[in-house]
């Protein structure tokens, strides 16, 4: 695995990170672990789609896709723009002082 692409977190103990990763001609961000000098992908076994919460037979690797290379950084530039500047003060994730905030539960983020 590229080494250049893997990102470690600087707030990270254990290596926890992300890589950037090509298959297919499709980019995905994928979770993943520095130990001993080496890049590890964390893989996952998904729940099965008939509703069940069972786990499928498979693991894979635990990604998100961004397609193909034009709309990774698209889409990475959408998030970027996100960060940057578009969140307003009322975007900010409340301080938890035990009191429920309703106002936060009626509104969706996504």
């Amino acid at each position: 695995m590229d080494d250049e692409s893997f990102y470690e977190y600087e707030s990270s103990q254990y290596g926890d990170g992300i890589v950037l990763n090509k298959y297919r001609n499709e980019f995905s961000l994928v979770a993943a672990k520095r130990k001993n000098d080496e890049i590890f992908m964390e893989w996952v076994f998904p729940q099965k789609r008939d509703g069940s919460k069972e786990p499928i037979d498979k693991s894979l690797p635990w990604k998100i896709k961004l397609g193909p290379k034009a709309e990774a950084i698209k889409v990475l530039k959408y998030f970027l723009g996100k960060l940057e500047g578009g969140i307003s003060p009322s975007d900010d994730i409340p301080d938890d002082d035990g009191r429920k905030d309703d106002s936060f539960d009626d509104d969706i983020p996504f």
